[in-house]
């Protein structure tokens, strides 16, 4: 647990380190890939010729006798829901953990929506929900966010994301984008995600290590644990062959992750714990626009 200095001393690094990065690379382009959910009354105004009959409002055109007509405009408050994977296998990583770079996506996502005025809420699971914070607004609120995001520990090291997506769906009503961060996507449950595609606007971000499928060429055994289950694995590091198996067969779990992603048409960033992650969020704000 750390101590209230430190926890301050935390937040106040992440919040003027990810504010810098939305106000120098993401504002705007954060805004503009998604799109309202929804239209809300403007004003009424005379009707001129070529506009659309259907948006007459005849209340007030019998009150003057003349043709008046509603203007609408689109609703620009979007609501961002953060899903944040705190199981024990994000714990792993080689340059930073797993779980740190989720933070950090966390907190740029939560700080994108404080800069265009858009409610926020965040919901940390494993393999159930442990901690939910409510769609909100505010710097208050985004810092109240980081602060669980930096300080929550997680009863439980398994992953279910299909408990979390059933949970998810009843409990959130209003149309939101939601970012699922988490490093595990192979089997993602299809009812709750179309689910949550149907009502929402889903992406994912799934985060990997390159430790997970490129182990590193020196002499000795390596072990590599299963946070989740708490097996073992033991690797002659000297033994080329077997270095090129792993590889080989992690990179093939990753592809077939990636094409589960592609295969459902879910909207997705793939990001290493070694990435530019502010580089690929602007490359997919780019194609979320086109």
């Amino acid at each position: 647990m750390k101590s209230s200095r430190e926890l301050l001393k935390k937040v106040r690094e992440i919040e003027i380190r990810t504010s810098r990065l939305v106000n120098s690379y993401l504002t705007g382009g954060y805004h503009s890939s998604f799109k309202g959910h929804g239209i809300e009354f403007d004003e009424v105004r005379k009707y001129t010729i070529g506009d659309d009959v259907r948006t007459m409002d005849w209340k007030v055109s019998a009150r003057y006798n003349e043709p008046f007509i509603k203007r609408f405009r689109e609703e620009r408050e979007l609501n961002v829901i953060i899903l944040a994977d705190f199981s024990a296998s994000t714990m792993f990583g080689f340059e930073r953990t797993k779980h740190n770079l989720i933070i950090e996506i966390s907190a740029l996502l939560a700080f994108s929506a404080f800069k265009n005025s858009d409610k926020v809420g965040l919901l940390i699971f494993t393999d159930e929900v442990e901690k939910f914070i409510p769609l909100g607004k505010g710097k208050n609120h985004i810092l109240e966010i980081i602060r669980e995001l930096i300080e929550f520990s997680p009863k439980s090291v398994e992953t279910n994301i299909e408990n979390v997506l059933k949970h998810f769906n009843t409990i959130q009503k209003k149309d939101s984008i939601v970012f699922l961060i988490t490093d595990t996507c192979s089997h993602l449950p299809q009812r709750e995600i179309n689910i949550v595609r149907k009502k929402h606007d889903f992406v994912v971000c799934l985060i990997n290590d390159v430790l997970e499928y490129e182990l590193p060429n020196f002499s000795g055994t390596l072990v590599l644990s299963d946070s989740e289950s708490g097996e073992n694995i033991y690797f002659d590091m000297s033994n080329k062959k077997l270095r090129d198996r792993y590889s080989k067969e992690q990179k093939n779990i990753l592809e077939e992750k990636i094409n589960f992603l592609k295969k459902n048409s879910i909207d997705n960033i793939v990001l290493d714990t070694s990435d530019d992650y502010i580089n690929e969020f602007i490359k997919f704000f780019h194609r979320r626009r086109r």
